[in-house]
């Protein structure tokens, strides 16, 4: 019996070893490449963008507050809370509302695609503008972070583990925002976009003859959220049956091979989970060839080979 625990524990530190460090590196990558290209001027023009943009940022801030200190907790045995309530509560806000964030803004770019198909030039002015869409993004980021304060308020550090307090706010934000936050509202929000983008260009004849945007840029952007979006259902659901199980089974007295086999099941949903950190990057350069084309000029740079004795800025070569 101890041995089927103990290899049950080295399974889920070798998971959060392993598998951990290759999201993270992967992660890491891809988010700065997002940055990078995202900020090219030749795609700062598009309101969706800017979204995805948001989105690569908080995805950075949220491997960086959850999955590394997992590395480094459960993988490495370094101590990231060492029983510091206040750090406890700052990660745990920093880590919510970036996790949020990040599942937000593809729905955000879904939301801009819908009304930048609208027939009304007035609806498509306001809802595109930079004013609306930097509101979008701060005004997401203030409102998750509203709504984590009770449960920030209600955390404590406890043996290296943050832990909440208070047993009702716990059952709240386990039966009702998580699985609404990680699964619910995006589905819903993403299928209603969709639609309202598909019955918005059937009822147009000609969509450019009235001014809409619909770029290339745009619609590889629309091909690019779909898959997306797919991942985060995903891994979502799964990461809200995991938080009720956990809440519901809190009181159930388990023994140590049930801990040892839910230890290694909650490690491999939890980490499917980082996926939708980690693969919008590697998404985004398969779905368009536009991303494929800034990362070609990235990496794709040459320099002539001169003939000897061409002279360049008054010096010899």
């Amino acid at each position: 019996m101890s041995n089927i625990v103990t290899e049950l524990i080295l399974t889920s530190r070798w998971l959060n070893i392993i598998a951990g460090i290759a999201l993270f590196a992967f992660g890491l990558v891809g988010n700065c490449f997002n940055i990078y290209i995202f900020t090219r001027p030749r795609f700062r023009r598009a309101p969706s963008i800017q979204y995805l943009l948001a989105g690569s940022i908080a995805n950075l801030i949220q491997l960086g507050q959850t999955l590394l200190p997992r590395i480094l907790g459960d993988g490495f045995g370094i101590p990231i809370i060492q029983s510091s309530t206040i750090h406890c509560q700052i990660r745990l806000t920093l880590a919510a509302v970036a996790t949020l964030c990040s599942i937000s803004y593809p729905c955000w770019a879904s939301f801009d695609h819908a009304v930048s198909t609208s027939q009304s030039a007035s609806i498509r002015h306001y809802y595109t503008s930079k004013r609306f869409v930097y509101c979008a993004i701060f005004g997401t980021i203030f409102f998750w972070f509203i709504v984590y304060i009770p449960s920030t308020l209600h955390s404590r550090a406890t043996k290296e583990v943050c832990t909440g307090t208070n047993y009702i706010i716990t059952c709240i934000y386990s039966y009702g925002i998580s699985p609404t936050a990680y699964s619910i509202l995006p589905i819903t929000f993403i299928c209603y976009f969709n639609h309202r983008i598909i019955r918005n260009l059937q009822q147009m004849k000609r969509i450019n003859s009235i001014g809409v945007v619909n770029t290339r840029l745009v619609r590889q952007v629309r091909r690019m959220l779909i898959p997306q979006l797919i991942v985060l259902i995903m891994s979502g659901i799964p990461f809200s049956i995991q938080t009720i199980y956990s809440v519901v089974t809190i009181s159930t007295s388990k023994d140590s091979v049930r801990q040892a086999a839910e230890g290694v099941i909650f490690n491999l949903v939890r980490l499917l989970f980082y996926l939708n950190y980690v693969c919008s990057f590697y998404i985004y350069i398969v779905k368009s060839s536009e991303i494929r084309g800034e990362c070609e000029r990235m990496f794709g740079k040459r320099y002539p080979i001169l003939p000897e004795g061409t002279v360049i800025n008054g010096n010899k070569k």
